[in-house]
């Protein structure tokens, strides 16, 4: 083995050893930063000789994958953790292989997934190379004789090892005793050496993946790209505006029919504002991404794109923005009525999304050379990391404190279950309402579950940290409420439907 070998098993080895102990050992916090930091380092030290492309874009997913990880440190939401450690590996995944792909691949190309599957089984064809490899190097420092008997003796092992269980198995059944010291032997061997066992699997299997991950990633692929067809423009300018000018006819008068409920405060009969709002959101949001399915279909196929086409799907994108307001005000009515989660908050922000897909789509109708599938990839990806940026659970106890105070309904029960970045946020309300018992049993909790949490370096979480000390330095176990009737009624859980 020579010294560029050599020096690759032994990184892989420390990064495997590293992974366990900033992966695995503890609730992931902070240590996810180290480990992100030195497969990096180890990285780029490897494929220092290569020339890195794509970099603009290879930067930009560079600063989301740190906005994730980051996410961990700096943000305390849970709920959030195992997706993102899902897209957190899945980003480095595809950041390494974009940097070290051709320049003249496209990313936002069908052809660099292509790409991608042919690196993934790229990987599969190493663990051939790995085996092969070990096989080799064991013959190195043992001769044929040795090498021969020693697979003789594995394979007696593994004859014997069935035999030996059907034989123990029917001696305890015969003697109980016997059987009582078998089960302490093996409860012994089990209890002394499962966390080693688990813990030497683990380094294997994650030093393996790095063995041949690295391997494959800075193996140079070949790609023939192949002719790009000529779209088949087949849809006649008459068909087109048939069916463009019926939807747009039917969006027409709904959107005439939803004016008199949203700008004129008037309503059917029957309906509260919350149950009409309940009845078509998501509704809405399937129509609207049928709308841009539409638009850009018809902007691919269409045999000649006129203006009355462009027109048309202009109009098209104009109804689509009506109807996520539409949406965006029935969830807003839900909201007063039942209050604020993630859900709903999600719903929001996808509205939102949705909004921006549909402008730049507006502006590709007009503007033929803009790629709309770069775009798209590009801000999916932004409005993913924008969500763990902000601190949804502060958001959502702040909004719902307020509807509480015009409307004396809070559900404190999912309030208690949002995570520790609620904190400061409760901690300032109580301050200045310090006869409401039921935040300061929520407190209680809070500081409750932190007493019981022993955190290791690992773990850190500067949220978290910030929590632990704010209730802290608030003695909540000795201060008495005030049970003022109306006040304490006010803070009580709303018996209403979750919703």
């Amino acid at each position: 083995m020579n010294k560029k070998n050599s020096f690759y098993f032994i990184g892989c080895l420390l990064l495997a050893i590293f992974a366990e102990v900033t992966l695995f050992t503890e609730k992931i916090g902070i240590s996810l930063s180290f480990f992100v930091v030195a497969y990096y380092v180890f990285y780029f030290y490897m494929t220092k000789k290569e020339t890195h492309t794509h970099r603009i874009v290879g930067i930009y997913i560079f600063i989301c994958i740190w906005t994730l990880t980051l996410s961990f440190v700096f943000v305390a939401n849970p709920s959030f953790y195992a997706v993102n450690l899902l897209v957190i590996f899945l980003l480095i995944g595809v950041h390494t292989i974009l940097i070290t792909s051709p320049s003249f691949l496209s990313w936002s190309n069908v052809e660099f997934l292509w790409y991608m599957q042919k690196k993934f089984s790229s990987l599969f064809k190493f663990s051939r190379y790995l085996s092969i490899l070990v096989q080799k190097r064991i013959k190195e420092y043992e001769n044929e004789r040795n090498y021969a008997i020693a697979k003789r003796i594995l394979l007696g092992i593994v004859i014997v090892l069935p035999i030996l269980f059907v034989l123990i198995f029917l001696l305890s059944s015969s003697d109980q005793y016997f059987s009582i010291l078998i089960e302490k032997m093996i409860t012994h061997l089990i209890s002394f050496n499962i966390d080693k066992i688990s813990i030497f699997l683990r380094i294997l299997l994650v030093f393996v993946f790095l063995v041949l991950w690295i391997k494959t990633i800075s193996k140079k692929s070949v790609i023939i790209l192949k002719d790009k067809k000529e779209i088949n423009r087949s849809w006649e300018q008459a068909t087109l505006l048939t069916i463009l000018i019926s939807i747009n006819g039917l969006y027409l008068f709904y959107t005439i029919f939803e004016f008199q409920y949203f700008f004129n405060d008037v309503l059917m009969n029957g309906f509260t504002y919350a149950t009409y709002a309940k009845r078509g959101f998501f509704e809405l949001i399937i129509v609207t991404i049928i709308n841009i399915s539409i638009t850009l279909l018809v902007n691919r196929f269409s045999k000649s794109r006129t203006i009355l086409i462009k027109t048309s799907l202009s109009l098209l994108i104009i109804f689509s923005f009506i109807i996520l307001l539409s949406a965006h005000l029935r969830l807003s009515l839900y909201e007063q009525a039942y209050g604020y989660t993630y859900l709903r908050l999600f719903s929001h922000s996808f509205i939102f999304l949705l909004s921006v897909f549909f402008a730049f789509t507006m502006i590709k109708i007009w503007i033929e050379k803009i790629q709309l599938m770069r775009i798209f990839l590009l801000l999916a990806l932004l409005y993913y990391c924008g969500l763990n940026v902000i601190d949804v659970d502060r958001f959502i106890v702040s909004k719902n404190l307020e509807r509480f105070e015009e409307t004396n309904l809070i559900d404190l029960q999912y309030i208690e279950s949002l995570s520790l970045s609620t904190v400061p946020v409760l901690m300032n309300y109580y301050e200045r309402n310090r006869e409401m018992n039921s935040i300061k049993h929520v407190l209680l909790a809070k500081k409750e579950l932190l007493e019981k949490r022993d955190v290791k370096w690992q773990s850190y979480n500067m949220m978290e940290d910030r929590a632990r000390k704010l209730l802290a330095s608030m003695n909540l176990d000795d201060e008495t409420a005030e049970n003022e009737n109306g006040k304490k009624y006010r803070l009580e859980e709303s018996k209403n439907e979750k919703k």
